[in-house]
């Protein structure tokens, strides 16, 4: 069966992240550094690790903005995390009629597509399809919360404190990595390439903001290019939620059609 738009949407989005890819807050600008005294890369590692957010679960709403090709969508995406077990997304549009919905876990992958009663389950590796395989789900989850991706935490990388801050690179097989981190050890620009599948993901956080003394991404924008194909996503966080209980309801009707 030909796949639908917004099965292709959501499909794209988790692509494109992985490339293809009431706390009192307050919110930091992401490029803000200062210089600081150089240390061994395994000390910044340490630094890094110190600093990556730590939550049991992660709910938010993010005002998303979608670009295909050209094609614009305004939607709304509800986030629900729990860490390393599973990511939920619910998509609503127009007057917060749900259109689309995920599910997607270590292991697999399943999108409910509410307009046309279309429905998409295949493995995590599915994914990896569309994508280098060295990228995962923690690198999905990382990207989401504002963590480094794990493949960029090796003391054989390179590191180097600047102007700007902490520039850190390196690469995994055919993936090459490119970090820009402030000074609080937070990445405001990641880029991963992977030449050999003329692939590119660059990700900016442009503000930050303060959850439970710990700093989340307030505004984030992806830009992916595989070939020929271009997609961009800017999304906006807000009402953050940590450590409250979540479900992941995902009941597909009868009626509903499998996508091969």
């Amino acid at each position: 069966m030909k796949r639908n738009i917004w099965s292709k949407l959501i499909i794209c989005f988790f692509c494109l992240i992985l490339f293809s890819c009431k706390a009192k807050k307050s919110v930091l600008n992401a490029s803000s550094t200062i210089k600081s005294p150089e240390q061994t890369n395994a000390q910044y590692v340490d630094s890094i690790q110190l600093h990556q957010n730590d939550f049991k679960t992660f709910i938010t709403k993010a005002n998303t903005k979608l670009n295909l090709d050209g094609k614009e969508f305004d939607v709304t995406l509800n986030i629900r995390i729990k860490k390393g077990e599973g990511i939920w997304v619910s998509i609503t549009a127009i007057a917060g009629l749900e259109v689309a919905r995920a599910l997607i876990t270590p292991d697999s992958l399943q999108v409910m597509d509410r307009i046309n009663t279309e429905y998409l389950q295949k493995p995590f590796s599915y994914l990896k399809t569309f994508t280098n395989p060295q990228v995962d789900y923690a690198t999905l989850e990382s990207l989401l919360v504002g963590n480094i991706v794990p493949l960029a935490l090796n003391s054989n990388n390179q590191f180097l404190m600047n102007n700007e801050g902490l520039n850190l690179a390196g690469s995994n097989g055919a993936l090459n990595f490119a970090l820009l981190l402030n000074k609080s050890f937070k990445a405001f620009k990641t880029d991963l390439s992977d030449n050999q599948a003329q692939q590119s993901l660059e990700v900016k956080v442009t503000d930050f903001e303060k959850i439970e003394e710990q700093l989340f991404p307030k505004s984030i924008s992806l830009a992916s290019q595989a070939g020929k194909q271009q997609i961009s996503v800017e999304m906006v966080y807000n009402k953050i939620q940590l450590d409250v209980p979540v479900e992941f309801p995902f009941n597909v009707p009868k009626r509903f059609s499998v996508i091969d």
